[in-house]
């Protein structure tokens, strides 16, 4: 079908007529008419007596509950993962002197612990880096879901 036979089937449906029971929903139309028998201000369809702001009144649906407890330990296991990679960039390449990369270049010229550091040091670093990248797609995984939560929560 060609594009031209779209927009003549389109303006056919605009110029018909309109379908009586469509204008009759039109949302311009007025409000739920009041029960004359009831309390003022009660819609057709409440029980006499009954206010109308327990209209509304519906407990939580534990489907949603459900679905926003499962969201919140997702969100725990990934800053968790988080944690535990950067502990491990840490242990690998961190600062600090306990870090196998530290420990490696302090070790004496003549030691076996020498050797490893010719050998590994540049495979440690470039491990350290690759875990760091991990961490940061994690952080921005996270970062991500809290924003769609909350742009979720201020609809």
């Amino acid at each position: 079908m060609s594009m031209n036979t779209f927009a003549k089937k389109f303006s056919i449906l605009l110029e018909q007529t309109p379908d009586p029971a469509i204008e009759a929903e039109d949302p311009s139309a007025e409000a739920l008419p009041v029960d004359p028998g009831g309390d003022e201000g009660n819609p057709l369809g409440l029980d006499q007596g009954t206010p109308a702001d327990s209209f509304d009144d519906v407990p939580d649906n534990p489907a949603v509950a459900l679905r926003q407890q499962q969201y919140g330990q997702t969100m725990d296991t990934l800053r968790g993962w988080v944690d535990q990679v950067e502990g491990w960039v840490d242990q690998l390449n961190g600062l600090d002197s306990n870090s196998i990369n530290a420990q490696l270049n302090k070790a004496d010229c003549d030691s076996i612990m020498a050797d490893v550091q010719r050998s590994e040091s540049k495979k440690i670093s470039r491990l350290a880096q690759d875990l760091s990248s991990l961490s940061e797609s994690l952080k921005q995984y996270l970062l991500s879901a809290e924003q769609k939560a909350n742009s979720r929560e201020t609809i």
